[in-house]
């Protein structure tokens, strides 16, 4: 007999300092934004991808593109890349959302990103724990004009980028890339379901 599939409607919040609180810190400027490192292993059921110990904080272009329904990540040198999520339509309407399964969380080290070109995009997370739900988590609207240098352990995946061409992110991040997965759909049998579009909050 075939399982049903949830999806979660995960609530559509402005990037500002309130709406990150607790998963990262919000700037503009990106040569100033900090990333955090820190000690790891920590204890926790999920297998880690790397050796231990203190990094460095590494800076590169990170690519986001779509490839029809498929949204993609490419160009980066310590992170494994590949399809973060695909749109469907909303029937009877003009909606589309993006359905998300995997995420990943960084021990070892924050992250940060800021689209070079100031395109608008979505930053989906949830805080660091070791059950993570899919009601943990949030999606942060931004504009282009600012980005977030998450926390270390925070669930996130790539940006989503709302522009139809390929986005370059300037990013940085820990060297070790120490690095545990969830796949919700294996977890909790739920895919995260993000609109792609803007806070009504003006």
């Amino acid at each position: 007999m075939a399982t049903t599939v949830n999806y979660y409607d995960v609530p559509l919040k402005r990037l500002n300092s309130q709406n990150a609180l607790g998963l990262g810190v919000v700037f503009t400027d990106f040569e100033n934004a900090k990333i955090e490192l820190c000690k790891w292993p920590a204890t926790g059921k999920r297998p880690l991808i790397s050796k231990g110990g203190y990094g460095t904080v590494i800076e590169e272009e990170f690519r986001v593109y779509w490839k029809g329904s498929t949204i993609f990540s490419a160009g980066h040198q310590n992170a494994r890349g590949g399809p973060a999520g695909k749109i469907v339509s909303e029937p009877g309407s003009n909606s589309k959302y993006l359905l998300v399964n995997w995420l990943s969380a960084h021990l070892d080290a924050g992250e940060a990103f800021l689209p070079k070109n100031g395109e608008p995009s979505i930053f989906l997370l949830a805080p660091p724990k070791e059950d993570v739900k899919p009601e943990d988590f949030v999606a942060l609207y931004s504009d282009g004009s600012c980005g977030i240098s998450i926390h270390p352990g925070v669930w996130h995946t790539n940006p989503l980028s709302l522009s139809e061409k390929e986005v370059v992110y300037q990013r940085k991040q820990g060297s070790i890339y120490a690095t545990i997965d969830c796949v919700l759909t294996k977890e909790h049998n739920t895919w995260l379901k993000i609109p792609l579009d803007q806070p009504q909050d003006g």
